[in-house]
């Protein structure tokens, strides 16, 4: 996949991080990209770096907020008349030893952000992306949310648990879009993001590779779990 001339990409989270380093990426082999971020200035600033590249039109959205779906779907609809990629990269991670730390609230509000948001634009943007050209959607999840992690240990619950329902959400998603949109779930790894700390093995430009190999897969690949272009297990 080097040349996206003309594909229409909505990548959430596209501010920092791995978004921001798939966003150079695809905005460099011609792709059109709506870009999400949640934080205002950085936004206006990551945009205008973007533009640089190629069309990059930001849209402010905190996926916290039940409002902020409904409200980019409406958007990318008013903008285009096809969908080429949903890029699900939103997410929050708050760190606390296990489910006592963490307390009852952390799950109800972070849930909505690292599953919910994703599924309402996959159901709101799927009239757009079945008209788009061998559409795909990728959820990034994260290694630390698959079921031997869970296993594993027990801390960061909340962040474990969305993750692993998100790979759920994706398994059924794909049933439903099969032979209409690849949907598949992506691990970047452990980055040096904001949220992944500086103790990560892992640069964000790894983040944003791993990006662009799961999205070159062959598009009959749907309902999966992925390390860039290696399939790794839910």
């Amino acid at each position: 996949m080097t040349d996206l001339k003309g594909k229409k990409i909505v990548l959430t989270g596209a501010s920092r991080g791995v978004g921001y380093e798939a966003s150079k990426l695809f905005l460099a082999a011609g792709a059109e990209i709506i870009g999400t971020g949640r934080d205002a200035a950085r936004l206006e600033k990551t945009a205008a770096e973007l533009q640089k590249l190629g069309s990059f039109t930001p849209f402010l959205a905190d996926f916290d907020s039940p409002a902020a779906p409904g409200a980019l779907s409406d958007f990318v609809h008013s903008q285009w008349g096809s969908l080429d990629m949903l890029l699900n990269n939103a997410a929050v991670q708050t760190y606390r030893a296990d489910w006592r730390e963490e307390g009852l609230e952390l799950l109800n509000e972070q849930w909505r952000c690292n599953v919910f948001a994703q599924h309402e634009l996959i159901f709101k943007l799927q009239d757009l992306l079945e008209k788009g050209t061998q559409p795909r959607v990728v959820n990034v999840s994260s290694g630390a949310g698959s079921l031997q992690a869970l296993k594993e240990s027990p801390d960061m619950p909340t962040y474990r648990l969305t993750k692993y329902a998100l790979g759920g959400m994706t398994i059924l998603w794909a049933g439903i879009l099969k032979g209409k949109v690849a949907v598949n779930a992506l691990d970047p790894g452990w980055l040096k993001t904001d949220l992944g700390g500086p103790e990560a093995p892992g640069e964000p430009e790894d983040g944003g590779q791993r990006m662009w190999e799961i999205c070159s897969l062959p598009w009959d690949e749907t309902g999966k779990f992925w390390h860039g272009n290696q399939e790794i297990e839910f």
